[in-house]
């Protein structure tokens, strides 16, 4: 049995729960163990450049540091995957938000994206043409949303679902991504709501993970 180290690299124990309940499923269908935490002394929530680079320097001293067979670091705006993947080289090492856009690529042909809000959508825009897909995206809205907020059902929820259908109906978007690790609850009411595919991006994450695991993609020196 191997074991996957998902790592919600911010402090909120609230985001790292709902990560670890989102994941219940998937958990099921492995034999692999699959271990959540978040970074204690990061941010709340990774919503600003200035948290993302306050947050990587840790995600990279954890990812040295672990002792998991696997990495997915979970946060939508892969807060320092390049640099830990050139620096951990023995595991694989997966960011949610490549994962999340490779998964929609295969359920669409044009992939709409639910931000927390415009800071946020920029940062998409920079690493989905990073990835060299930005022709193959319909749209990235804000729902104007926190990271803690993100995963509540009521309002929060009532905001995604009202995200999703103006991806679907303004920007003909045939799969949707959830653009933070935080909202992943609200992939099943958002689904049905409008009857287009969504993705959670941890789930895309964990799963390429297992993948990478099961088919022996990465072994130990």
């Amino acid at each position: 049995m191997a074991r996957i180290l998902v790592l919600n690299p911010n402090s909120s124990r609230k985001v790292t729960a709902s990560i670890a309940l989102c994941l219940r499923d998937l958990a099921a269908t492995t034999h692999h163990r699959i271990d959540c935490d978040q970074l204690p002394e990061a941010p709340l929530g990774i919503e600003s450049d200035t948290d993302v680079e306050t947050v990587a320097p840790m995600v990279m001293e954890r990812a040295k540091a672990t002792d998991a067979d696997a990495l997915v670091i979970s946060c939508f705006s892969d807060p320092g995957v390049e640099a830990v993947r050139k620096a951990v080289t023995h595991i694989p090492v997966i960011g949610i938000a490549e994962a999340g856009y490779y998964a929609a690529l295969q359920l669409g042909r044009r992939f709409g994206v639910v931000s927390l809000g415009p800071a946020s959508i920029a940062r998409h825009a920079r690493r989905i043409d990073e990835l060299g897909i930005t022709p193959r995206l319909a749209g990235d809205r804000s729902a104007s949303l926190t990271v803690e907020e993100s995963g509540d059902d009521g309002l929060a929820r009532d905001k995604v679902i009202q995200t999703g259908r103006l991806l679907a109906q303004e920007d003909s978007a045939d799969v949707i991504i959830l653009g933070c690790a935080g909202m992943g609850m609200q992939r099943p009411f958002l689904q049905a709501a409008i009857g287009l595919p969504v993705v959670d991006p941890v789930q895309a994450g964990v799963a390429a993970a297992i993948s990478a695991l099961n088919l022996e993609y990465i072994v130990k020196a």
